[in-house]
């Protein structure tokens, strides 16, 4: 099966949601007019990094809804980004995936919290894989690509496409930086093609652009898709604002597990 999968690298307008949504849906019709199946945007790409700021926390996933009308308006399938939603008097950072039909395919909280992320959000505690037209999905955001078992436990739920959005900065390694400027660079890229070729399946990275605008940090971009053998089919080596769309073989994945065997290795 051949999917089109559009990454948008945005930039994000700090608590300006009538600006990012507006964007997206500039994207969307950009990702359709090429012919693609599902679009991913950027993590806290509504909203931009709360950072404690409770007033613009989403209670009644508002955003979800907006998003599930574009679905149906475009007919496309959009993970968007990633959300901070309130549930039970507690904040989580979600992400979904939504079908065309605008149907919600897929939910996840982020389980990994970035430290910073520690005082005001609440981690999940499942890594759901669900059904959808191009496959088994699992949803991961950011730092959650660090951890290996993340992925351990999707693949022994049949994963094949791996969706993580991202708010990654040059700045994250903090001290690390004295060793290396180009730290957290390298870091992703080798997560990024790691991840593909020790778990069997399709990594699709979406991160954000420019510069954060309250921590004044520098997002790393990076935005790539990767699989096993090829490594990434597209990287952008740049962390500017931009947009593409990329035709991936899932068929790829019967032959990694052909070659290598590790999924079968795992269950035995």
């Amino acid at each position: 099966m051949q999917v089109n999968i559009a990454v948008a690298q945005c930039t994000v307008a700090q608590f300006d949601m009538e600006a990012n949504l507006s964007k997206a849906e500039h994207f969307i019709q950009q990702a359709v007019q090429q012919k693609a199946h599902i679009i991913v945007f950027p993590e806290d790409f509504v909203t931009g990094p709360l950072n404690g700021n409770p007033a613009y926390v989403d209670g009644e996933s508002r955003y979800a809804h907006h998003f599930q009308r574009l679905a149906v308006q475009y007919a496309i399938d959009i993970v968007p980004g990633s959300i901070i939603e309130g549930a039970g008097g507690k904040l989580y950072n979600t992400a979904y995936y939504i079908d065309k039909e605008g149907t919600i395919r897929g939910r996840y909280r982020k389980v990994h919290l970035w430290h910073p992320e520690r005082s005001y959000l609440t981690a999940g505690n499942e890594h759901p894989v669900f059904e959808t037209a191009y496959g088994k999905v699992g949803l991961i955001i950011c730092w959650d690509l660090m951890f290996r078992e993340v992925f351990r436990v999707m693949v022994r739920q049949g994963v094949q496409l791996v969706i993580c959005p991202s708010y990654w900065c040059l700045e994250d390694a903090g001290v690390g930086l004295l060793h290396d400027a180009q730290a957290e660079i390298k870091l992703v890229n080798a997560l990024c093609t790691a991840r593909a070729f020790e778990h069997e399946l399709v990594l699709v990275y979406a991160n954000a652009a420019a510069t954060d605008n309250v921590g004044n940090e520098t997002l790393l971009g990076l935005s790539q898709i990767t699989v096993p053998f090829k490594g990434a089919l597209v990287a952008l080596q740049h962390n500017r604002e931009s947009f593409f769309v990329q035709s991936v073989d899932m068929a790829i994945l019967d032959d990694a597990e052909r070659a290598y065997t590790i999924r079968k290795d795992l269950f035995e």
